[in-house]
C-alpha cells in the first residue's frame, strides 16, 4: 500500500513538472528556456527536476509526449459523437490539423525548424504513425461496411492519408496561417481527397 502511495506521489510530481515545463517552453521557446526557469515555475528545486529527467531535452520530450496525448483526446472527443463515416473522417482531419495551435510546444518545434535538431520530435511523429494509420483504417472500414467508400486496400489508403497529413502539417505551420486560412487549406485538401482531380463525365 505504501509503495503504491509513493508511486502515485512520484507520478503527481512528474506530471506537475511537465505541466510547468509546458508553460515555460511556450513562454520562452525551447532554446531560451533554462532548467532554472522550469524549477521556478514548478516551485521545485532543480535537483527535483534532475531526479525525474536527465536533461532539458528529456523534459521537452516528455512535454511533446504529453501534448500528443492531449491532441489525441481532442480528436477522439470530436469524432466519438459522429455517426456518418464520411463526416467522421472529415472531422478527424479537420481537428487533427486545426488542433496544432493547441499544443504549443509541438507547434513551435515544427515552426522553428527544430525537427532536425531535436530528433525525438520527428521520432514522435514516426512512433505515432502506425497508431494513426489504425485509427484512419478503422474509419475507412466503417465507411466500406456502410457502402460509402469503394476502397480496394484500406491499409494502403490509410497510410497514404496519414502520410499526406504529416506532410501537410509542416508547411501549414511555417506559413503561420490564420484559423480561417488554415480551414480553407484543409477544405481544399478534403475536396481532392474525396472527389479527386479527374473531371467526372
Amino acid at each position: 500500500m505504501e509503495s503504491n502511495a509513493q508511486n502515485s506521489g512520484k507520478d503527481e510530481v512528474r506530471e506537475h513538472l511537465i505541466n510547468a515545463a509546458r508553460q515555460v517552453f511556450v513562454r520562452y521557446g525551447y532554446k531560451k528556456t533554462a532548467l532554472d526557469d522550469i524549477a521556478r515555475e514548478a516551485r521545485k528545486g532543480k535537483s527535483t527536476i534532475y531526479y525525474y529527467f536527465k536533461s532539458k531535452d528529456d523534459i521537452f520530450k516528455a512535454v511533446i509526449d504529453a501534448e500528443a496525448e492531449i491532441r489525441t483526446k481532442m480528436i477522439d472527443d470530436q469524432i466519438s459523437a459522429i455517426d456518418d463515416p464520411m463526416q467522421k473522417l472529415k472531422t478527424y482531419i479537420y481537428v487533427r490539423l486545426l488542433s496544432l495551435k493547441n499544443v504549443g510546444n509541438y507547434y513551435e518545434a515544427i515552426k522553428n525548424d527544430l525537427l532536425d535538431n531535436l530528433y525525438f520530435v520527428n521520432s514522435l511523429r514516426t512512433n505515432h504513425f502506425d497508431d494513426e494509420v489504425n485509427v484512419v483504417k478503422n474509419l475507412l472500414l466503417e465507411g466500406i461496411g456502410r457502402k460509402i467508400y469503394t476502397i480496394q486496400n484500406p491499409e494502403l489508403t490509410a497510410r497514404t492519408i496519414v502520410t499526406l497529413l504529416q506532410g501537410f502539417e509542416v508547411p501549414l505551420i511555417q506559413k503561420n496561417l490564420s484559423d480561417e486560412e488554415l480551414q480553407k487549406s484543409v477544405d481544399e485538401m478534403l475536396n481532392i481527397l474525396f472527389h479527386g482531380i479527374v473531371t467526372k463525365k
